[in-house]
């Protein structure tokens, strides 16, 4: 498969795929991007690591020598998540120029349930984005559209456990309406994301998988909630109440709990048909509700949650 060059590695996606190929034998370069946050690497794996900011084109080219493959993520729970989906089809081309420049062809990229370049929500639009220019580029390409990913490193169900542990009596949730969700277990993506490398009856293909259960936005809320062992009513709130909220997080704090581009994926949800990844791929993705036994561990959740915000994770 020769090295393949992971983007945003440090993500929640990005460091299990790392220690999922490095783990297996492979040769992984990590593309850090440079920034004023603590990034967290994966452990007790070999690989190798360059800084590159994606609207640097030299540097890219630098950082893709010797690399054969590249697997492109958007880590949405990093610090700077929202400046990086604004970004995101802007950087996206440059990475195709770069690739295409040092003689790359395959690229698998991995994007969202609903990506659109016409959606009025931007982090399905920066998606959409991106996968056009992939599509245009001429490149062996696979999209992987992904449902929302969780597991004991995310930054999803560990919030929403922090967030009702440190809120006495009740859990506010957003109302979501119709849409739903199919969470899907972070190694079940990893799988798809290696497998994927290798199947050329892939090129050229957009794939969408998700977990094996479709949920309201509440009905998720309620699983991990009964998983932390944490007993609050839950207390449905309009979603433009839960936009001000944000806003008044994103002002005051250091690092929000509750980013921005939660409000898009509520509004869009993120599911596709139930049996697509075991369609595609011949396993059935673990289920969310018998998943979450790492979320019974914590018990000082305003403690914890504090930690999250002021950066000591």
């Amino acid at each position: 498969m020769g090295m393949i060059l992971v983007t945003d590695a440090t993500g929640f996606v990005g460091r299990s795929l790392v220690r999922r190929l490095a783990g297996d034998g492979h040769q992984v370069r990590c593309l850090l991007r440079p920034s004023r946050h603590i990034q967290q690497l994966p452990t007790s794996v070999h690989f190798s690591a360059v800084s590159a900011s994606l609207s640097d084109p030299p540097a890219l080219r630098t950082a893709m020598q010797d690399v054969s493959s590249i697997v492109h993520l958007l880590g949405e729970d990093n610090p700077d998540q929202q400046r990086r989906i604004a970004t995101h089809g802007e950087d996206t081309a440059n990475l195709i120029e770069a690739a295409k420049e040092v003689g790359i062809r395959r690229v698998v990229y991995v994007s969202r349930l609903g990506a659109d370049r016409a959606s009025a929500y931007t982090l399905f639009r920066a998606r959409g984005e991106a996968e056009w220019a992939l599509r245009e580029s001429g490149l062996q390409m696979t999209i992987l559209r992904a449902a929302i990913s969780y597991g004991p490193e995310d930054a999803f169900t560990n919030i929403l456990a922090l967030l009702a542990g440190a809120i006495p009596l009740v859990m506010p949730v957003p109302s979501a309406g119709l849409s739903r969700f199919q969470p899907m277990w972070v190694d079940d993506l990893v799988r798809c994301i290696v497998e994927t490398l290798d199947r050329r009856d892939l090129t050229d293909q957009i794939v969408a998988v998700g977990g094996p259960d479709h949920f309201t936005f509440e009905q998720m809320v309620a699983v991990v909630l009964e998983a932390a062992g944490i007993r609050r009513r839950l207390l449905p709130i309009r979603v433009p109440l839960a936009s001000l909220a944000i806003g008044l997080g994103d002002l005051v704090l250091p690092r929000n709990p509750t980013p921005r581009w939660w409000l898009d994926l509520l509004a869009a949800g993120s599911a596709t048909d139930l049996t697509a990844t075991t369609r595609s791929f011949g396993f059935k993705p673990r289920s969310f509700a018998q998943s979450l036994d790492y979320l019974g561990n914590r018990q000082r959740w305003r403690r914890d949650l504090l930690r999250f915000v002021f950066g000591q994770r």
